[in-house]
């Protein structure tokens, strides 16, 4: 395939480019990405919102901005949001956001040119959850999918099977006059984690403050939680004394004060627990795709070409390529080649 103007490759990010166009998704530094590209953030997640220090124009969806500026102080200047569903123009680069089911207002982008179409996944879910809809797959020349659980070691439990032992844990804590304390990240999981415990108990909620912003942002968006928050009266009194979960970030060990009469037990919920975890409980309760479910979601895409991004690249793409029954190759960094340089 000649390349025509078109350039396709990794340079802090997935960069599609054009004669007349470049747009740049979830840099993981500005360095060398130019200031007259358009910067497009898939979510809210601190890994991926680099771009928003962009000094040019940046794109997200309202929630994941909504996400953002409740955890950093610094707004987000020469901001233009892009809901679901939404088309923008960028030129002759067209791109239309659909949703990851990663986490509130998480986005997959498919990049239009005049020669191909590209879907950049971002971090990507596919199945329901209590927060989120499950992402659907797109039609596409060339797939780059993010793919941290793409080793068959990674097929999780059916997600009700997990949402069962998490509450049968805390209520069996409690009723050993045991505080349950969940260690979950902040944006996404945490709120899944406050509904289950909404939907499925009438034991109140107690989150720390990180999560408390979070979950504004996620009622704002007309999602249905029931919280408190531990620096307030009621939490604290709660955690002093009362039965209730409380949720907090991983790194985080809950205020000495709030915590000092408590005995507590620690739980973290994370898709790691497959193969590890710490604490007294560990659950699989994963806001990503497992190895099934990416191997389903590329084959639904019909991509001509599929490109990973992950931590773990090497083994998941001999992996997925033996599943498939073709070559999934990582994304070439411009330093070295562009992806179109390859076909």
């Amino acid at each position: 395939m000649a390349d025509k103007g078109e350039r396709i490759g990794w340079l802090d990010g997935l960069v599609v480019g054009t004669r007349e166009a470049t747009v740049v998704i979830d840099p993981q530094s500005l360095d060398r990405v130019p200031d007259h590209a358009r910067v497009l953030v898939s979510h809210a997640h601190a890994d991926h919102t680099y771009g928003f220090r962009h000094k040019g124009v940046k794109q997200s969806t309202p929630e994941t901005r909504d996400i953002h500026d409740a955890l950093n102080s610094l707004g987000i200047g020469k901001f233009e949001q892009v809901k679901l569903g939404d088309r923008v123009a960028v030129d002759d680069i067209e791109i239309e956001a659909l949703n990851a089911g990663h986490m509130l207002g998480s986005a997959q982008f498919l990049a239009h040119t005049p020669l191909s179409t590209i879907l950049y996944t971002g971090d990507i879910n596919c199945i329901d959850t209590l927060t989120t809809k499950a992402a659907e797959p797109q039609e596409c020349d060339m797939l780059v999918i993010e793919a941290t659980y793409g080793s068959p070691t990674y097929r999780f439990p059916r997600r009700e099977q997990v949402y069962s032992e998490m509450v049968e844990w805390a209520l069996y804590t409690i009723n050993q006059g045991i505080l349950p304390v969940f260690h979950v990240y902040a944006a996404g999981k945490a709120q899944e984690v406050v509904r289950l415990f909404n939907l499925y108990t009438r034991i109140p909620v107690i989150v720390s403050p990180r999560l408390d912003g979070v979950n504004r942002a996620y009622t704002k968006s007309g999602q249905p939680l029931e919280w408190k928050v531990s620096t307030s009266h009621e939490g604290r009194e709660l955690l002093q004394k009362g039965p209730c979960i409380y949720l907090t970030t991983p790194s985080q060990n809950g205020s000495t004060a709030e915590l000092a009469n408590r005995r507590i037990a620690r739980a973290y919920a994370t898709g790691w627990a497959m193969s590890y975890w710490r604490g007294d409980a560990g659950f699989p309760l994963s806001s990503h795709a497992d190895f099934d479910q990416l191997v389903s979601y590329i084959k639904d895409c019909k991509p001509k070409h599929v490109y990973v991004f992950t931590g773990f690249v090497d083994g998941i793409r001999r992996a997925l390529s033996a599943a498939l029954g073709k070559e999934t190759k990582l994304v070439p960094s411009f330093l070295q080649r562009t992806i179109t340089e390859q076909y």
